[in-house]
């Protein structure tokens, strides 16, 4: 029988499926990657202080356990960034952030603060697996032209199985089916945003999909 998150996942593919064929996933190129590094130089320090605030909100063992490994993740995340950037000579600057493609973060921020460990749980085991697979495009590219500080990119490469299963427990200890589906959907719809936005493609395929 299917668990709690891949039926989430199922009901979501059609969103999923539009991310991986955006055209920064499916075709990078320099200026993909350089919006791209420009938009996580914003994001990865807004999710990192979010997922720590939303530390506060746990309860049980497990679900402190959860957080503080999400928390570990995007720490290392956010210096593996910085190196990328210098590599690729972009510098953090608000001129270059696209409202679009920093959308995600925002919600994070909002699920942090107003959701249950379960919202949480739900979102970060439906998203990351996809947004692996999108990282793990740009560093194969990257890495073809000679480039050396894809850490970032490839620290998202997964497996997330045992995540998931940690997620699993608990997200079923706040179940809460028709809100658990809006969340993954509205956090793919944002992840989707990211890739569109990046990729300077219009976003029609996002809101067509999320429906």
């Amino acid at each position: 029988m299917a668990g709690l998150i891949e039926e989430i996942r199922r009901r979501v593919a059609p969103l999923n499926a539009a991310i991986l064929e955006a055209p920064a996933v499916r075709r990078p190129d320099e200026r993909v990657v350089r919006r791209f590094v420009a938009n996580q130089l914003y994001i990865v320090p807004s999710d990192l202080k979010a997922l720590s605030s939303a530390l506060a909100r746990a309860h049980a063992d497990n679900e402190y356990k959860f957080i503080k490994r999400l928390i570990d993740g995007d720490y290392e995340a956010f210096f593996a960034l910085r190196e990328l950037a210098e590599e690729l000579g972009v510098r953090a600057a608000l001129a270059d952030v696209d409202p679009a493609a920093v959308a995600y973060t925002h919600f994070l921020t909002w699920l942090a603060a107003h959701g249950t460990p379960g919202d949480l749980a739900v979102a970060m085991t439906i998203n990351l697996p996809v947004w692996g697979a999108g990282c793990a495009a740009l560093s194969k590219w990257l890495r073809e032209r000679g480039y050396r500080k894809t850490r970032f990119l490839d620290a998202f490469s997964g497996p997330y199985d045992e995540l998931e299963a940690a997620a699993e427990a608990v997200a079923l200890r706040y179940l809460d089916q028709e809100r658990y589906l809006y969340i993954a959907k509205a956090i793919q719809t944002y992840e989707c945003l990211f890739w569109y936005s990046i990729s300077d493609a219009p976003l029609d395929a996002c809101r067509a999909r999320a429906s």
